[in-house]
């Protein structure tokens, strides 16, 4: 049996336990069960056991010797057994056999995950199998704070999660447990070292960390690279980098190519136009350093032409997909502010624009007050331009992210009221109707009253939306447009009086004044009808619907048939609803 079947074979054993094997079948009545083998706690004892790998050297065995002990163990021994070939796998790099048997000693000593030993080899295994952020926790606990090995892997584990001062800090304490490993396997390390030496602003630590790899190797050339022109030597790192674009694998060669184009535009010697080609030509490895590497060119490119849109395009993407680490809330900061002069642009011929980048990117929106304050600010633009339905759904994003409670209401009526002006009146009673529940302040409510009202409406339900304004404060105009528009002259009069204007200036003044004016003389009012012409006579003499007025408020017995047609050309637009605007004021 070839040895990766027997590996397969034992691990299966050490899955299931050790059982002993079924009793052959006989004519006799079948025995009784025999009671399930106990596993021996082990615990306490590993606990008071020293920790391995001081010096990065893994307990180990042969194979053989691993799997007779496992084949041999009872209840009593099975978990040193366990331990032992678990350990024996580490130190031979076979990391997801060991995390199997790690698991399987575990699942039969749970106090196992309170001892640092356990903790160490279980952190090692997640590490090494590119678990970095589940590494780091299980790496957490008093005991591996000085530990050389799981310091090591907390360098690893640190610089894949982009935790640099995490990395850099430990780096001291790790160098002891380089020192039992071969070069081979000390080189991911050094690597690692090097690239949170570059991170941390270190390039002079770099040619050092990497001396014992030798001159001709592709990764340790890369670092080298990066580390002599941030030194100020690009001759040198341009020619490190050149060779490895000659011997590296495509990783390490798009690497290269990408830490030139870095170079170049830094000095100049390519334009934001030009780096964005180069950039635009380059293969990236998805997902890992070299896009992540991109992405912030890209962004510094972006910024480098005033590219907004350009910006936040990248920048989104490292934050959404990237492990950032340190550089997390920086980052989230960074686009925050660009959202933020996204809306406060002056250029209000690119508002359209503006707010379908700010709709892709309103998870970047800052919590609480700041961000409602960006969005409605937006919102109001959007709203200025005749934008209601935009402005509506920017609004009710932030309105569905709230928990629903008394201080929504007056977002919940800025969004009906969008949705109206949008002409969604069915949209505005949903938005009005999922809050009807929360106890407003009274302030609110009434004017939720009256937008509903405005609502049923524009709906044709002209009797609800009276009945819902009935002793609601500042409706008067709306009721008095409902009134107008159901032809009960009375009711009307009665209403809008409470609403003329000192003077009618506005179109909107002047109609209000003609309706009345229309109205009085339908229910035979002319003493309030006279009074109407004393009041407003004078404002209208100068006013292009002055012969409406004239008609509409001379006694009968001075009439002139003349001025007629001219009268009704104005009247007949007075039967169209007031804008909700002045009817919502």
């Amino acid at each position: 049996m070839n040895r990766s079947r027997l590996s397969i074979l034992v691990l299966s054993l050490a899955l299931i336990g050790n059982a002993p094997p079924p009793a052959p079948v006989e004519h006799a009545a079948p025995a009784a069960p025999s009671p399930p083998h106990r596993i021996a706690p082990f615990a306490a004892q590993l606990a008071e056991s020293p920790l391995p790998a001081l010096d990065g050297r893994w307990p180990s065995q042969s194979d053989a010797a691993a799997w007779r002990a496992i084949a041999r163990s009872t209840p009593e021994t099975r978990q040193p057994a366990r331990w032992a070939l678990a350990q024996a796998l580490i130190a031979r790099n076979r990391l997801a056999e060991a995390s199997g048997v790690l698991d399987t000693m575990l699942a039969d000593d749970p106090a196992l995950a309170l001892t640092a030993p356990w903790q160490l080899a279980h952190g090692v295994v997640l590490a090494g199998m590119e678990h970095p952020a589940e590494a780091l926790r299980a790496l957490d606990t008093p005991l591996l704070d000085a530990h050389p090995e799981a310091c090591a892997w907390r360098v690893r584990a640190g610089l894949a999660t982009q935790q640099i001062a995490l990395a850099a800090g430990a780096m001291r304490c790790a160098v002891p447990a380089l020192s039992g490993r071969s070069v081979a396997a000390r080189r991911p390390f050094l690597l690692a070292f090097a690239d949170v030496a570059l991170a941390s602003g270190h390039p002079g630590d770099v040619a050092r960390m990497l001396a014992a790899l030798g001159d001709p190797d592709p990764a340790a050339n890369l670092r080298r690279a990066r580390a002599a022109m941030a030194l100020g030597d690009r001759a040198g790192g341009r020619l490190l980098l050149q060779r490895v674009m000659l011997s590296g694998t495509p990783p390490l060669r798009t690497a290269a190519t990408l830490a030139l184009i870095e170079d170049r535009f830094a000095t100049r010697e390519l334009t934001p136009a030009a780096a964005a080609h180069d950039l635009d030509a380059l293969s990236f490895w998805r997902g890992g350093p070299i896009e992540c590497g991109a992405l912030t060119l890209r962004w510094r490119i972006a910024e480098a032409r005033h590219d907004s849109r350009a910006a936040l395009a990248a920048g989104a993407t490292l934050f959404r997909y990237f492990d950032l680490g340190d550089q997390t809330a920086p980052t989230l900061l960074r686009l925050q502010a660009l959202l933020g002069g996204l809306v406060n642009s002056p250029d209000a011929g690119k508002i359209g624009v503006a707010a379908g980048v700010f709709w892709d990117y309103r998870d970047l929106l800052p919590g609480g007050g700041e961000g409602e304050t960006i969005a409605a600010r937006l919102a109001d633009r959007l709203a200025s331009v005749g934008l209601y339905a935009r402005a509506a759904d920017l609004l009710r994003f932030l309105l569905d992210r709230r928990p629903p409670d008394a201080a929504t209401g007056p977002l919940s009526v800025r969004v009906a009221e969008l949705d109206l002006l949008a002409g969604s009146p069915e949209r505005s009673l949903r938005t009005l109707r999922a809050g009807q529940a929360i106890a407003f302040p009274a302030d609110i409510t009434a004017r939720r009253r009256t937008i509903e009202a405005a609502a049923l409406y524009r709906l044709g339900k002209a009797d609800e939306a009276l009945a819902l304004l009935d002793g609601a404060p500042g409706s008067a105009e709306l009721r008095g447009d409902i009134l107008w528009q159901k032809r009960d002259w009375g009711g009307f009069a009665a209403s809008n009086a409470a609403t003329l204007p000192a003077r009618a200036a506005s179109e909107a003044d002047q109609t209000r004044v003609l309706r009345q004016a229309v109205a009085l003389s339908r229910t035979g009012n002319r003493s309030a009808l006279t009074a109407l012409r004393t009041r407003y006579a004078a404002g209208f003499a100068r006013l292009p619907t002055h012969d409406a007025f004239d008609y509409l408020t001379a006694p009968a017995a001075t009439l002139d048939p003349a001025k007629a047609d001219k009268a009704f050309a104005r009247l007949a637009t007075l039967d169209a609803p007031l804008p909700l605007t002045e009817l919502m004021r």
